[in-house]
């Protein structure tokens, strides 16, 4: 009774076997024939075909027949991988062999890329090699369609260099041509208009004097217009020097260069405390300069002129400076005209300037990838920023 039952069990547990066996079998071949990728079973010491699944044949355009007994080498396809033999003997030692990009030929003549590795594996008692076969021609398509726009884009890119180039050597005679054509001319009137005043001065009238300080006076505001375009125009082209100082330093020494016009005026200065930062200094001072120039020139009608200086939080831990004023101010909808090149928000008669000066602030704190902004109100005064970026939290004022 019990030996009857233990061989009971036994052709059961052999009976479960097998079909989970035959469950596995029939799960491989579904994935097998289902496989979006091409699969060669490979005879291991042979290494002709015992088979191939559907998507292969259907991708080379040969029939299982014409496969099936076949070594690799021997279908036109793969006419330029490595001999069966030397590919056998790969994978008798390592186990494993792959081409990562295998130009192919189909029978109809179609040109395809595909990437092939194969592998040896154990298959019950026996070992068989198995080959996946990977078609990356739409791959290969748009890798050379990226490289020949990017092979595109390096051509226009140097052809544009060029033009800049040529653009900027152009601007530099502009310039040459600026100091030196223009300003002689602008001397000898200049020069003129003193020689006269000196010898006719007591025999002209006084409209005629009148005449001739509006002429000197207009001469020396082109004078200045000249100077400031040029300064436009170098802080363009000139190559950033940029090294780390203390900004309160340099604010000290830029004050310095007021001292002549501040002593005529009672002006209220506040100013705070500033970081150590890296930027070009003798732009930074330029910057300085301008601002520092405006507030006292839009403060000039005040009983009591105030200006101050100091630093406020920005984003991305940038360093952000703000100058205030308690001046003229401006209309906050003309904010945007601010910065423009001969753009003034003040009469001539009111205020002097060339209208360039908010301009080559803006272009230089461009150059070290800041910003530069202003609030205002009219007769509310006025307050610039403007931004240098990180890294500037590990420098010491030195």
């Amino acid at each position: 009774m019990n030996a009857n039952n233990q061989i009971d069990n036994g052709d059961k547990n052999e009976t479960h076997i097998e079909q989970a066996l035959r469950t596995s079998e029939l799960s491989y071949r579904r994935l097998f024939e289902a496989a979006k990728d091409g699969i060669l079973i490979l005879d291991v010491d042979t290494g002709r075909i015992t088979d191939v699944n559907p998507f292969l044949f259907h991708l080379l355009g040969f029939s299982r027949a014409e496969m099936i007994g076949k070594t690799v080498g021997e279908l036109s396809p793969f006419k330029d991988i490595e001999s069966n033999k030397i590919m056998l003997e790969r994978l008798q030692k390592d186990g494993y062999v792959r081409y990562d990009d295998l130009p192919m030929e189909t029978r109809d003549g179609r040109h395809i890329d595909v990437e092939f590795v194969s592998n040896v594996y154990q298959a019950g008692d026996s070992k068989v090699i198995q080959c996946n076969v990977r078609d990356i021609t739409a791959r290969k398509r748009a890798e050379n369609e990226i490289y020949r726009l990017n092979k595109d884009l390096e051509q226009r890119v140097a052809e544009r260099t060029a033009q800049l180039q040529v653009a900027n050597e152009e601007m530099e005679a502009f310039s040459y041509s600026v100091s030196h054509d223009l300003r002689a001319p602008l001397r000898q009137v200049m020069g003129f208009i003193d020689l006269l005043q000196k010898e006719a001065g007591a025999s002209l009238s006084e409209q005629s004097l009148q005449y001739l300080t509006t002429i000197f006076r207009a001469a020396k505001r082109m004078g200045d217009l000249i100077d400031d375009l040029l300064a436009f125009s170098r802080v363009g082209r000139a190559k950033l020097q940029t090294t780390g100082f203390n900004l309160n330093q340099l604010l000290l020494e830029t004050l310095k260069d007021f001292e002549t016009e501040t002593k005529a005026r009672n002006i209220e200065w506040t100013i705070r405390p500033l970081p150590a930062i890296r930027a070009d200094r003798a732009l930074l001072r330029m910057v300085l300069v301008n601002l520092i120039s405006n507030a006292m020139k839009f403060t000039s009608g005040r009983a009591t002129p105030k200006i101050e200086i100091g630093r406020t939080s920005g984003v991305n831990g940038e360093t952000v400076i703000f100058i205030r004023d308690n001046g003229a101010g401006f209309d906050p909808k003309y904010t945007d005209k601010l910065f423009g090149v001969f753009q003034r928000l003040h009469s001539r008669e009111e205020f002097e300037g060339t209208g360039i000066g908010l301009a080559n602030v803006q272009r230089i704190i461009q150059r070290h990838g800041g910003r530069v902004w202003a609030e205002g109100v009219v007769d509310g005064g006025a307050t610039f920023y403007f931004s240098i970026p990180e890294p500037n939290g590990s420098i010491n004022g030195h």
